[in-house]
């Protein structure tokens, strides 16, 4: 018998980035004036990459996306990023 029970699982380190991008990219795009106020698109750029990389640092020193979790989360939190920048 094959035993499949580890592979079912995935680190949090794709998948919280994949809903770190995608809701904050609806944000930005749904409440533009809330983040950057009458800025260029090269502050624009570097504020959203900054944002990401402080959360993504938070996550990494908390060690959040260390977390095992069955891939069935994983895509729904990759599913749930999708979807809030494509509908919000």
């Amino acid at each position: 018998m094959y035993d499949c029970g580890e592979r079912m699982y995935w680190k949090l380190r794709i998948p919280l980035l994949l809903v770190t991008l995608g809701i904050l990219s609806g944000l930005y795009q749904r409440f533009p004036n809330v983040f950057l106020v009458n800025t260029n698109y090269f502050v624009r750029s570097a504020m959203f990459i900054g944002i990401v990389t402080a959360i993504f640092l938070i996550v990494e020193k908390t060690k959040v996306n260390e977390r095992k979790v069955h891939f069935v989360v994983a895509l729904v939190l990759i599913g749930l990023g999708y979807i809030v920048d494509r509908f919000l």
